[in-house]
């Protein structure tokens, strides 16, 4: 009767996307309290806002404030930067460090830096109170990360959190143009300050600490006999998130512009954008089905190669076909790449140090990525040359995940299949 009583029990734990944690931490693991993922989710929503919004952030610069494509690249390569330094610091602290402060101090970076975008808008000033912002956004999105990946099923709570982000960002798109056309790029400033406050409220909802006792290491998802799993993979993981964003950092801060090269029409723009986000939820709630059936890595591998065709597909012709089918297929495939990249880490381990890196290292790519394009594009050699770039960092990202799970079947094939 016992046995029976705990297999209803995972059998409705499985249902409500609980089931790959064991029994007898389902009632003691507080990151996986609904409370808790909603508290991240949103502390996530501040800290992705500009990196989400970043083409029609980029369009508004230039048309409010004149600034070249060169200056554009530089203001993006200031934000992502500035994500970078701030996730690299909340990784290292993350471990020991209350996460509910470290969310009060990115909430109010994030604050007083866009109040200070709004101040002054000449570039250098800009550019320091851009960075600040960036610093301010990693520290909220890597303590975000770092809390799922707390979760015993991580794929269900990354999925969760970039339906949410999808969810978001249509609505950015949607809002966007009409706050530009009304206030311009200080409207979009303001958005981020008043984004950022009622988050503060929140806060309090966040785990304060990682306990070890609860940490879920390797040996936890492969077989009693694998040895530990080398470290070498989950850096090499993270090298596949950097190669991955430089190719998101290129593409999303200027495909705005490509379209406006390409003589298409803003408004066919604003609505592409809004749609691909909107259809991409599909995506979201699509990754737990193929982690369930396929685990999280041979769905990686397949999303980062269509994304590398569909790169070159861009590179040959920039026109309104291409446009939109471009747009729509970098939308659909960006949900699966970050949730199985993310799940793959946590899955490594629970406490979330890996997972909080994600953000540095998609902050380094993403404030190198704009300046390398804007570059290209300074010189003459069109938008074609971008999403050639883009192909090929794609590329490298599939290459490295490839060798990555190769060796994971060798040494841990159950941690290499895992949901």
């Amino acid at each position: 009767m016992n046995d029976r009583s705990n297999t209803i029990k995972a059998r409705l734990l499985r249902l409500f996307g609980h089931g790959s944690r064991p029994l007898n931490q389902d009632s003691k693991n507080k990151f996986d309290e609904p409370t808790a993922v909603l508290a991240a989710i949103l502390l996530g929503i501040a800290g992705t806002g500009v990196a989400m919004g970043m083409p029609l952030f980029v369009g508004s610069l230039a048309e409010s404030l004149g600034f070249n494509e060169q200056q554009l690249g530089w203001i993006a390569s200031a934000d992502m930067t500035g994500l970078f330094i701030g996730s690299t610091v909340t990784a290292m602290l993350v471990e020991k460090t209350n996460r509910q402060r470290l969310a009060y101090v990115g909430l109010t970076l994030l604050i007083i830096s866009n109040a200070l975008s709004i101040q002054n808008q000449a570039l250098m000033p800009l550019l320091m109170s851009r960075l600040v912002a960036g610093i301010g956004a990693g520290i909220c999105y890597s303590t975000c990360t770092a809390s799922l990946a707390g979760s015993r099923n991580t794929a269900w709570a990354y999925s969760l959190l970039l339906f949410v982000l999808v969810s978001m960002n249509a609505f950015i798109f949607f809002i966007f143009p009409i706050i530009d056309a009304q206030w311009g790029i200080n409207g979009i400033f303001g958005f981020y300050l008043l984004e950022a406050l009622p988050i503060l409220l929140v806060v309090p909802l966040i785990p304060r600490y990682f306990e070890p006792a609860k940490q879920a290491h390797a040996e936890d998802t492969t077989d009693a006999n694998s040895p530990v799993i080398p470290a070498a993979l989950p850096r090499l993981c993270l090298a596949s998130v950097f190669t991955f964003y430089i190719m998101v950092g290129a593409y999303w801060a200027f495909i705005e512009r490509a379209g406006v090269d390409a003589n298409i029409s803003p408004e066919l723009i604003s609505d592409t954008l809004v749609w691909a986000q909107i259809c991409s939820l599909s995506a979201a709630a699509f990754t737990v089905w193929l982690a369930r059936h396929f685990g999280q890595s041979k769905p990686l591998i397949f999303a980062l190669l269509l994304m590398s065709l569909s790169m070159l597909v861009m590179a040959q012709r920039i026109d309104q076909t291409t446009f939109i089918f471009s747009v729509f297929s970098f939308s659909f495939l960006w949900i699966f790449v970050d949730v199985f990249q993310l799940g793959t880490l946590s899955n490594i381990d629970h406490s979330g140090r890996y997972a909080a890196l994600v953000p540095a290292l998609q902050g380094v790519a993403q404030a190198i990525a704009p300046t390398i394009a804007g570059t290209i594009l300074l010189y003459g050699e069109g938008y074609s040359s971008v999403m050639i770039l883009c192909a090929i960092a794609t590329a490298l990202a599939l290459l490295i995940f490839t060798n990555v799970y190769r060796k994971l079947i060798q040494v841990a094939p159950s941690l290499a299949n895992a949901q």
